[in-house]
């Protein structure tokens, strides 16, 4: 080995470049996942904070100011920001909430939207080169990750999706049951009995009675994945398109030292249109978060679920 260049210190990591020998690249040494992983700030407690928690907690605090704003003075006729806002909260209650859950759709839009603009923040922030903008700024190079990219994050969301999902099933079977004329407490228990009752397809007869509990937990298995199907669809593709765009830049300095620079344009051109996809998968797995959430929360409010 002639030689090493592309050392790099970054706070206690220390990560190799391009090892060259005979104008050969040997070793290209680089984490693409490095900019995905959450990385500890401090400690509260026993608890690490981590830079994908604030960027959570900045997603959180532009919502309340935004919407706030937004509620606050409402025009008759809105322009600019405002309009570009309202044309997306009236798109998820109109084309991705209402469709599904019809007259259930202004009891669950507050969280519809809630959940549909925290994953879309998220995820857009997620490819704003905020780190260089900190490292610039402050001098400290991992201020903030993508959420949408962390399992743990994208789960909390799903649980929370499940968790609605069944207590809204419940609420609505203790509804009816109070239609009867039945006490709370009793429309409670009722309520409860009933949805699980409904949860399971019925066969008249005996060989109804016989596979009900066969049938109740395979529907009891399917409740499971839904959330778990949300979670995993989030975390990867979030992941897998900071992964690919990390990894193809990585190889623009060994492919500027085997061509002699010529394919490096294309290169960045390409990492550019990437970056492109990479904003249209931002909105897509937002509403698609959403929609399948509204799916799962109609079936569960509707008699015939």
């Amino acid at each position: 080995m002639d030689d090493l260049v592309g050392q790099q210190e970054n706070g206690n990591d220390e990560r190799t470049g391009i090892a060259m020998t005979s104008g050969h690249t040997l070793l290209v040494l680089g984490d693409a996942m490095e900019h995905v992983l959450p990385k500890r700030l401090f400690l509260i407690g026993p608890l690490p904070f981590t830079d994908q928690m604030l960027v959570m907690l900045v997603v959180g605090g532009i919502l309340l100011v935004v919407f706030a704003l937004d509620a606050r003075r409402y025009p008759m006729v809105p322009t600019g920001f405002r309009m570009f806002l309202e044309t997306g909260l009236h798109f998820v209650r109109e084309g991705v909430a209402r469709p599904v859950l019809k007259e259930h759709t202004d009891r669950f839009i507050p969280f519809i939207w809630t959940l549909f603009f925290f994953i879309l923040v998220n995820n857009l922030l997620g490819l704003v080169p905020l780190n260089a903008i900190a490292g610039l700024l402050f001098g400290q190079w991992h201020l903030f990750g993508t959420a949408t990219a962390n399992l743990s994050v994208t789960a909390a969301l799903a649980g929370l999706v499940f968790v609605t999902i069944h207590i809204s099933g419940m609420t609505e079977e203790c509804r009816h049951q109070r239609k009867y004329g039945r006490s709370w407490p009793v429309a409670v228990v009722m309520g409860f009995l009933m949805y699980w009752y409904h949860f399971v397809p019925h066969i008249p007869g005996v060989l109804g009675v016989v596979l009900f509990p066969f049938f109740l937990v395979l529907e009891i298995i399917g409740a499971l994945i839904k959330p778990f199907a949300l979670a995993i669809r989030l975390f990867a593709n979030i992941m897998a398109g900071h992964i690919l765009l990390g990894s193809l830049l990585l190889m623009l300095p060994a492919i500027r030292n085997l061509a002699s620079g010529g394919v490096v344009v294309p290169g960045l051109l390409g990492c550019t249109a990437l970056s492109f996809l990479e904003l249209f998968v931002a909105f897509l797995q937002a509403y698609i978060f959403t929609f399948l959430t509204c799916l799962f929360i109609g079936a569960a409010v509707s008699p015939e679920h």
